[in-house]
């Protein structure tokens, strides 16, 4: 049990490093496409939502055993479209930073992908597939990770922020690993461990870089950009 309560508040590190790395891009977003600060704003309320369910939820089973299905179901219903509003508000500050116009509401699209994500796992649910939403709403997080991260690396880049772009890579690679792993049935005690050490890294590495390209947008933008 000690081992156990152990890896469930070694779990809840990465979430800390994730907190910090999601409000370095709010702020990025802010000064260079203010009409998506909403758009970035509430996927960072999603996405740490679910971050902190599923911390709450390792650490409910350490101590009393059984689950709760409702914390268990807030980290993929919760973090797949808190992704995709944050991937979609950082394309639009890598499209104003290349000096496009981009003239549609920054809710649509990343609204429409969501409830398309959300109704397909509802539907498949409720026809005999209980098992399926789990792994197509994670996969949603995993795409709207990487468009997240692929936005940042160009930004980054334009910046000459190498080691950023290096560690927005690894968040990539990061998650795509963690997104195989946690879908292997077995979780011996080592393979946990392992998990809980790659996404400490993989978020710490996120929270850096996105700290580094922030920080490198304020000094030439300045603390935000005209509406």
């Amino acid at each position: 049990m000690v081992l156990s309560i152990a890896l469930a508040l070694l779990d809840c590190v990465p979430v800390f490093f994730l907190a910090l790395g999601l409000f370095f891009l709010a702020q990025l977003v802010d000064r260079l496409d203010p009409r998506s600060r909403r758009v970035a704003l509430s996927g960072f309320v999603l996405i740490l939502l679910g971050a902190l369910s599923r911390a709450s939820s390792n650490l409910l089973i350490a101590f009393s055993g059984p689950d709760v299905p409702l914390l268990e179901a807030m980290p993929q219903v919760f973090g797949g479209p808190g992704y995709v509003l944050m991937a979609a508000a950082m394309l639009r500050c890598r499209a104003s930073v290349r000096a496009r116009t981009v003239r549609r509401d920054p809710w649509i699209v990343p609204t429409l992908i969501s409830w398309a994500f959300l109704l397909t796992g509802l539907y498949l649910n409720s026809t005999g597939h209980p098992g399926v939403w789990r792994p197509l709403l994670a996969t949603l997080a995993f795409l709207g990770t990487v468009t997240m991260a692929l936005a940042a690396v160009d930004l980054g880049l334009r910046r000459q922020l190498h080691v950023a772009a290096l560690l927005f890579a690894f968040l990539m690679a990061s998650s795509l690993t963690l997104l195989a792993l946690r879908s292997v049935t077995a979780q011996p005690v080592l393979l946990h461990v392992f998990e809980a050490i790659l996404s400490i890294a993989a978020q710490a590495a996120f929270a850096f870089g996105s700290w580094r390209v922030a920080a490198e947008y304020r000094a030439r933008i300045g603390p935000t950009a005209p509406e």
